[in-house]
């Protein structure tokens, strides 16, 4: 056999056969895999973090159950929009073919490119939090709860930038191995996963739904000592916690970026409507009642939280949280500090300070088997957030591929698996490199901020399906009115706008709103442009038009 015949066998004419030929997506996504998609996609890990864990402290006595309506409120207008996206184009990327079919290629290309970047550096972010702050934590957790001694070490020892590496990447490793199985193991481990982790959320809110009013400083005294709840909140007054009012703007701008970095994730199933089997037009319901289970286990969390414990104690553990203070390994307090009998402390601070739900739920109900199922349940639920933002960033690249945007061997479908391996490796490797950032400088983290990325990508695609809904539908296609999603679409395009302007404005901090954000932001976009038109001046070079790929539709799943 020649050397030519032997490669032509590897790697068959990669720029000039379709890149399906390897092998082709099934429809695999039925009603309910899209809502345990939805869902596991939430995980409600995220989703909760910033209102509980962040909020209080930058804006202590801030309503938190106000701020979460106003960011589902916002939400259930750009889902519904997304939503209708995926129907409307019934591929993989709807996104990226209304931007680039309807606007213009590049243009619609880079916004594609800065939406996937970003969901890429988002998965690293997840990774790098759960290795630094996650797990750490959990073990803490236990350990400063349930009085084992073994997890207090097993905690310290994990602060640790090699071994924050060595866990984020196993993390990512493992999401990319569930990602690569057959689409009927997936779908059973999303199913199974997205129903577990639901169980987990009751049980939580059963622990706090069972505990009077105004008692959590008796319980937190309980496990860490007599006093040890007063002097938490003495601290961080004393360090200049301050209640402040919000404005109407700000209120609104805070719940945008809780709503978009807590529950986008709900639309990712529309990255996979090329995998469909169930109608198209059941994107819109199965989301909506993602959604609901979703918006209700988040608020109905945030609400018990609120009424079992006081602003001023969820406000002091975020705010001496975000100034480094831990209380792990008996933290010397760096002032005299009021004690509840009227006298001073200048000794150490009695109990961890960890502003996080388990943590709480640990604190008003600390049994030993619930709080190990739960810790299974939290870890697990960032496996799956990961697989599935893995598996819908990979379905992009896969329609860059098709349309000579990447290679062909990216958007190659693996013929049994039906999953594009090597779109799912880039992906992952986007991912590792912001683990590997986190464990160094961390500039990545300090400013990536994933509610502008998501914003800022979804502008040209909401306009351009404001103006050309029906681009993809065939003569007789069943359609919605068009008034209808011009209505969505505006409304959705405002509240883009706002979600990036308002955190510049009112300068809302509780995710990184700066001038290296902006920049950040601002290379991914511009690399995108500069990636195109390299490959449009490659792939002219080799007497292929890049731009007549684009004046082709994408054929529909069904």
């Amino acid at each position: 056999m020649k050397l030519s015949e032997l490669t032509e066998l590897i790697a068959p004419q990669a720029e000039t056969r379709p890149a399906s030929k390897a092998g082709r997506f099934t429809n695999w996504i039925g009603f309910w895999t899209v809502i345990g998609l939805a869902l596991a996609g939430v995980g409600l890990v995220q989703a909760v973090w910033l209102p509980v864990s962040v909020l209080p402290g930058v804006y202590p006595g801030i309503n938190l159950t106000n701020v979460m309506l106003i960011g589902l409120a916002g939400m259930l207008f750009v889902l519904l929009t997304v939503w209708t996206m995926g129907r409307l184009v019934g591929r993989e990327a709807p996104d990226y073919y209304f931007g680039t079919r309807v606007i213009h290629p590049p243009l619609g290309f880079a916004f594609s490119w800065t939406f996937l970047i970003g969901g890429g550096l988002f998965i690293g972010f997840l990774a790098s939090m759960f290795a630094r702050l996650i797990l750490p934590d959990l073990a803490n957790l236990l350990g400063n709860v349930l009085g084992i001694y073994d997890l207090q070490v097993f905690a310290a020892a994990l602060n640790n930038p090699q071994v924050m590496v060595y866990i984020g990447s196993g993390l990512i490793f493992t999401a990319f191995i569930l990602s690569i199985l057959s689409p009927r193991a997936i779908r059973s481990i999303i199913g199974w996963g997205a129903g577990i982790s639901i169980a987990g959320w009751l049980v939580i809110l059963g622990q706090f739904a069972s505990v009077p009013q105004n008692r959590f400083s008796e319980m937190f005294d309980r496990i860490f000592g007599a006093g040890s709840h007063s002097l938490h909140l003495n601290l961080a007054f004393q360090l200049g916690m301050k209640a402040q009012g919000e404005t109407l703007p700000e209120m609104i701008a805070i719940g945008f970026i809780i709503g978009l970095s807590g529950f986008f994730a709900l639309g990712l199933p529309v990255w996979m409507s090329g995998e469909l089997r169930t109608d198209r037009r059941n994107i819109v319901p199965a989301g909506l009642l993602a959604l609901i289970v979703a918006g209700f286990l988040g608020v109905a969390a945030v609400a018990l939280v609120e009424r079992t414990i006081s602003w001023q104690f969820l406000a002091a553990e975020s705010f001496l949280r975000l100034k480094g203070i831990t209380g792990e390994g008996g933290v010397v307090l760096p002032m005299p500090v009021s004690t509840p009998g009227g006298g001073s402390s200048t000794g150490v601070l009695r109990g961890i300070i960890m502003p996080w739900l388990p943590f709480y739920a640990a604190v008003v109900q600390p049994n030993p088997f619930v709080l190990f199922f739960l810790t299974v349940i939290w870890v697990m639920m960032f496996v799956l957030v990961v697989q599935v933002y893995m598996i819908s960033l990979s379905r992009i690249l896969k329609a860059w591929a098709d349309d000579r945007l990447m290679p062909e061997w990216v958007g190659l479908v693996h013929a049994r698996q039906h999953s594009p391996l090597f779109a799912l490796l880039l992906v992952t490797m986007i991912a590792l490199l912001v683990v590997i950032d986190a464990a160094q400088a961390n500039w990545i983290g300090n400013h990536y901020n994933f509610a502008l990325f998501v914003a800022f990508g979804l502008l040209l695609p909401v306009l351009a399906m404001i103006k050309n809904p029906y681009h993809f539908l065939a003569e007789g296609e069943d359609r919605p009115s068009r008034g209808w999603v011009c209505f969505l679409g505006g409304t959705t395009l405002l509240i883009l706008i706002a979600a990036i302007s308002l955190p510049y404005v009112f300068q809302v901090n509780i995710l990184p709103v700066d001038g290296q954000s902006a920049v950040l932001l601002a290379i991914v976009f511009v690399s995108g442009l500069i990636w195109f038109i390299g490959r449009r001046l490659y792939l002219k070079q080799r007497g292929i038009d890049l731009m007549a790929f684009f004046k082709k539709l994408p054929e529909k799943s069904q």
